[in-house]
């Protein structure tokens, strides 16, 4: 189960590390730090709408290149 999670883990790792920068970075933010669109706005000085925008990119990548039964996002 560990080895199962280590790959999924790797795999998830690769696809977010293949994004775009900006679009990488406002993931890692959200997800990893938690932050809120507008606090990534603000952090970034971009507007709350290009935070939505890449946010939707980036989910819309690991849907399609990760295992539905396996991503929460």
């Amino acid at each position: 189960e560990e080895i199962a999670f280590n790959e999924f883990y790797d795999r998830v790792e690769g696809c977010i590390s293949e994004l775009p920068r900006q679009c990488q970075v406002i993931f890692r933010l959200s997800r990893e730090e938690g932050l809120r669109y507008r606090e990534i706005a603000e952090r970034l000085q971009i507007s709350v709408k290009t935070v939505e925008t890449q946010m939707g990119r980036a989910l819309k990548v690991l849907r399609e290149r990760v295992p539905e039964n396996r991503l929460v996002a």
